[in-house]
């Protein structure tokens, strides 16, 4: 999470852009979140490529995406393939460094117990403070040579 919001404040903060709170959107921006402290902050020096698709509820996860990493479409250093996956890859512009995020089968499998709207936003607040290793699986690359 930014440092400088509490929970309450960064659930606010993703309603606020994405009109609800669900469990793809808070785990794109843990991912998001989690690219920063890896790749750095900066968002010009870097890019992610979401395998979301645009179909609701699974391209909520490239909002949340946008969201902490800063990576957005304005910027144009995201893109989206429709592969219908939540996951993403961040890499750095120089291509020294890359990042692979995707959802940990554990946190898939909670997600499909979500049946409505008020299931899916209590998920989503755990989500927001579950230990990331429950949630993700996370592949380094760096070339070689």
């Amino acid at each position: 999470m930014h440092k400088e919001l509490s929970h309450e404040e960064t659930l606010a903060f993703l309603a606020r852009f994405h009109g609800h709170i669900g469990p793809y959107l808070v785990l794109g921006y843990r991912a998001g979140v989690i690219a920063n402290r890896i790749l750095g902050e900066d968002p010009f020096c870097k890019r992610a490529h979401t395998m979301t698709g645009f179909k609701p509820p699974i391209s909520c996860f490239t909002d949340g995406i946008q969201l902490g990493s800063c990576c957005t479409l304005g910027k144009g250093n995201i893109t989206v393939s429709d592969e219908g996956e939540p996951r993403v890859r961040f890499e750095l512009r120089d291509g020294s460094r890359s990042l692979e995020i995707s959802l940990s089968d554990d946190a898939k499998a909670r997600i499909a117990t979500a049946h409505d709207w008020d299931g899916a936003e209590r998920l989503a607040r755990q989500m927001l403070t579950d230990p990331e290793e429950e949630l993700f699986m996370l592949t380094h690359h760096t070339p070689s040579g």
